[in-house]
C-alpha cells in the first residue's frame, strides 16, 4: 500500500540542478579569470562580484521556483521569461544604463522590476494576476521612454531596447494568460 499523505520527495541534488547552478557559478568565475589573465577593461571589485552573485542567484531561484511550483508549460515559460527579463533589465541597466547616463531615468527601470516583484508576491504569483503585472511592465518600458523625453531633452531614447524589453514582458504576459486559461488536470 502506498502512502498518499506523504508523496516521495525529489532528490535535493540531481543532474539538472547541479548543471544549472554550476553554470551560474562558472559565469560568475569568468570575470575573475579575465582579471587574472589581465584582460583589458575587466576590473571588478568585491561589490561587483556580490551584485553579480545576487543577480545570478535570483535567476537560478526563478528557474527553481518555476520548475517546482508553476503548473503547465505556459506557466513555467511565463515565469522563466519574466525572470530572464527582470535579470536582463537590472544587469544591463547597472552595467551601462538603458537610457543614457541619467540616473533619474534609469532608476525607473529598477523601480519597475521591484514593483513587479512586490506586486507578484502580493498576488502570490497567480497566473491571472501575473499576466496583468507583466503587461503593465511591458507598457512601463514605453512610459519610461516617454518620461526620458522630458527628463533628458535633446538626448536620444533607445526605442529598440525598450521595444525588446516590452516584447519580452509581453511574451511573459501571454504565457501567463495561457496558463490562467488552461484547465487544471485532476
Amino acid at each position: 500500500m502506498t502512502d498518499t499523505a506523504n508523496p516521495p520527495r525529489r532528490p535535493l541534488l540531481n543532474g539538472w540542478r547541479i548543471a544549472g547552478w554550476g553554470s551560474l557559478g562558472a559565469i560568475l568565475l569568468l570575470p575573475a579569470l579575465a582579471m587574472r589573465l589581465e584582460v583589458a577593461g575587466v576590473d571588478w571589485t568585491a561589490s561587483d562580484f556580490v551584485f553579480a552573485a545576487l543577480l545570478l542567484g535570483f535567476l537560478g531561484g526563478v528557474v527553481e521556483l518555476a520548475v517546482r511550483f508553476a503548473r503547465g508549460r505556459a506557466g513555467r515559460a511565463g515565469f522563466l521569461l519574466a525572470g530572464f527579463t527582470a535579470f536582463f533589465t537590472v544587469w544591463s541597466n547597472a552595467a551601462v544604463g538603458i537610457i543614457g547616463e541619467d540616473d533619474r531615468v534609469n532608476s525607473l527601470f529598477f523601480l519597475m522590476v521591484i514593483a513587479g516583484l512586490v506586486a507578484s508576491a502580493a498576488m502570490r504569483f497567480r497566473p491571472r494576476a501575473m499576466r496583468w503585472i507583466a503587461g503593465a511592465l511591458a507598457a512601463g518600458q514605453y512610459a519610461a521612454g516617454i518620461a526620458s523625453l522630458w527628463m533628458m531633452p535633446g538626448h536620444a531614447t533607445e526605442w529598440g531596447v525598450l521595444t525588446m524589453l516590452a516584447l519580452l514582458w509581453g511574451a511573459s504576459a501571454w504565457c501567463f494568460h495561457r496558463a490562467a486559461h488552461t484547465p487544471r488536470a485532476g
